[in-house]
């Protein structure tokens, strides 16, 4: 191997190593679940929580299998989570998730909005900061709607769907993102705990497991430095030639 060839590998490996160092630095995701049932069958949904400096990004989803989506009280409709420390100032918001009318037989129309209801915006929902807890919930300020719905596409069909569905349109149909901009959040914060709601009062309340950690750090850090050692030795390869 020539020394320009060494060369070039170095700089790529030592890149590498700066990459992987920085993703140790930048965020910290967890995701918990929760299943069970509800006066209206199944339930099963999932949170994903990131947190960087000064934001957290939680992604709410409704997993439940469209073909057994047959009521209200089957979407999900709060997430109540506590954060490692304190949250700090609120800033701004966000909320992304794509809405749509569910008929009296089932059949999915996208529509267009936000699930903002969950920050307490639009006239409805509740949002809370108690403490290190954070309560995000489509209930409130009038007829629950924008609750979370399983993903279907636009004209698709939940079979089971019973003719009161339609009375809390229009639903988020699949995930909703959500953005708070927290002063006090840190990329080393983490959510201790999370409870999920369903239905309109909320109905059901499930606490949730926690199951997946990325990224992970320590593992994170193995690989950098071993990519950051790998260049050390091109180096020296290089220097003895």
């Amino acid at each position: 191997m020539s020394k320009k060839t060494l060369s070039v590998c170095c700089a790529v490996l030592a890149a590498s190593a700066s990459m992987f160092g920085a993703s140790v630095a930048r965020a910290s995701s967890i995701t918990y679940v929760a299943s069970g049932t509800g006066s209206d069958g199944a339930l099963s949904a999932s949170a994903q929580f990131t947190t960087s400096a000064g934001s957290i990004q939680i992604i709410l989803t409704n997993t439940l299998a469209a073909n057994l989506f047959s009521a209200p009280g089957q979407a999900l409709s709060d997430i109540s989570f506590t954060l490692s420390n304190a949250p700090g100032t609120l800033g701004t918001t966000s909320a992304v998730g794509q809405q749509g009318n569910i008929s009296s037989t089932g059949v999915v129309t996208y529509t267009t909005g936000s699930p903002s209801h969950f920050l307490g915006q639009g006239g409805g929902g509740t949002f809370s900061i108690n403490g290190n807890t954070i309560l995000m919930e489509a209930i409130g300020g009038g007829q629950p709607s924008e609750m979370i719905a399983p993903f279907l596409a636009n004209g698709g069909t939940y079979t089971s769907a019973n003719g009161g569905t339609l009375n809390f349109n229009p639903y988020t149909i699949g995930p909703g993102t959500f953005t708070l901009n927290l002063s006090g959040v840190t990329a080393g914060t983490t959510v201790t705990s999370a409870t999920f709601s369903f239905g309109t009062q909320p109905d059901t309340f499930i606490p949730g497991t926690p199951t997946t950690t990325t990224p992970e750090p320590s593992g994170l850090l193995l690989v950098g430095t071993g990519i950051a050692g790998a260049a050390a030795m091109v180096r020296r390869r290089i220097v003895h030639a």
